[in-house]
């Protein structure tokens, strides 16, 4: 059982508490959010290098440049931020960008998304773990530990699956960092693969 020293029983009282604080931290964010958006776009505004920023990142962004790929598949990577990173690839190939380029571009934001994913879920596990019972806990390490490494590649080859978000599960539990780090490129190298050759019979 020593692969589960990280889990720790909850009394009721604490399994309240935690969905109680998050509701009042993300309200809070969200306040504070819509009460500066009028600050913080007239500062942009007025900070000539803030705007020339803003304004080269949203072209990047708007005509899918390889630079554009790299920060769109790092921020719709992040698991609650679901995006069609497949569909924006592609779009990006259309657009004639060097396939190469777009490649490594797409998969360097994609596999830092999946970092952050994973360590986010790695800190906050023992707040996590006040959402879920410690008997579910125990099923879905066993479950990974048994069917995982399949698990893992069929999530992130499969355009339709949420991998970002079974990234961050596997940092809750704790899952051996390498080795998913490991499948994981492996299965979006694979897949992206297959749509640059689609692309390239498709064109020509």
């Amino acid at each position: 059982m020593k692969d589960y020293y990280f889990i720790q029983e909850n009394s009721p009282t604490d399994k309240i508490k935690a969905p109680v604080f998050s509701i009042i931290v993300l309200g809070l964010f969200l306040f504070l959010a819509i009460f500066f958006y009028n600050f913080w776009y007239n500062l942009i505004q007025a900070t000539p290098i803030l705007l020339k920023i803003i304004t080269y990142l949203k072209y990047n962004f708007l005509n899918v440049t390889p630079l554009g790929l790299l920060y769109a598949h790092f921020i719709g990577g992040i698991f609650f931020m679901p995006s069609a990173d497949e569909l924006v690839f592609y779009y990006g190939l259309l657009n004639n960008n060097p396939l190469l380029f777009s490649f490594a571009a797409s998969l360097t934001g994609y596999m830092l998304a999946q970092i952050l994913n994973y360590f986010i879920g790695y800190k906050i596990s023992s707040f996590m773990l006040h959402f879920i019972s410690k008997k579910k806990v125990y099923q879905t390490k066993r479950w990974i530990n048994k069917y995982g490494v399949y698990g893992i590649f069929v999530f992130n080859i499969i355009p339709i699956l949420p991998a970002p978000l079974l990234i961050f599960a596997l940092g809750v539990t704790k899952y051996n960092f390498k080795r998913l780090f490991i499948i994981t490129l492996i299965a979006k190298i694979l897949e992206y693969l297959i749509l640059i050759a689609t692309f390239l019979l498709i064109s020509g």
